[in-house]
């Protein structure tokens, strides 16, 4: 049995710990341990938490443990999974339930698969990328390292996302259209034509915005 330790113990990753009794492996392969912030009083406010236990930059991976990033910035998440990976530790997927994964669709390490999630068939997922519900993946689609894609999102068949990209909820990104590296997509966006790396878009049809 291994010991589960959530990094980041602000919203998102309350809302990761309240999924977990519905995710694939709970209390058979993992059981929750805490949570890493260095923000010791973080959940000061709320009840029925596990312990901050201490934060990622000086805790050491014991032997049995295992890690998942709950932050929902991908430039934050890369930051402190790559810091807890640098000391050996280990991050496992989470994948709630009543997701759905395609034939021959497979996951990179530490991500985190929200209640009904769709993934099609043949599509490419990296490392910690996270798929908020109802998040809707269509075939041989690529999804980059540490992307985030929001709660309601629809990718076409052949579409891509690039890393560390955020796709706020209600987005649609066509079939075949790419969004590179560290883009940013606006809630409710509609994208219709390829995006280059580093852009925030928005609207229907999405254009590039100045923020």
């Amino acid at each position: 049995m291994k010991n589960l330790l959530i990094i980041g113990a602000r919203g998102w990753g309350r809302e990761v710990f309240g999924m977990l009794p519905d995710c694939q492996g709970y209390g058979t392969e993992f059981v929750v341990k805490g949570f890493l912030d260095d923000k010791v009083d973080a959940l000061a406010k709320f009840d029925d938490y596990p312990p901050i236990i201490d934060s990622v930059e000086h805790y050491e991976p014991q032997e049995d443990d295992v890690f998942v990033c709950a932050l929902g910035e991908p430039k934050w998440k890369r930051h402190y999974a790559q810091i807890m990976l640098d000391k050996g530790g280990k991050f496992i997927n989470l994948v709630h339930k009543r997701a759905y994964l395609g034939k021959n669709t497979g996951l990179g390490q530490g991500c985190i698969i929200s209640k009904e999630a769709s993934v099609s068939c043949d599509v490419h997922i990296g490392d910690f990328v996270t798929l908020q519900r109802l998040a809707t993946i269509g075939h041989d689609a690529s999804l980059g390292d540490y992307c985030n894609i929001g709660a309601m999102c629809f990718m076409g068949g052949g579409s891509s996302v690039g890393e560390e990209a955020i796709v706020f909820p209600g987005s649609i990104i066509l079939p075949h259209v790419s969004v590179g590296n560290k883009c940013t997509v606006g809630a409710g966006s509609v994208v219709v034509r390829k995006v280059k790396d580093a852009n925030t878009v928005f609207g229907n049809p999405a254009k590039i915005i100045d923020l």
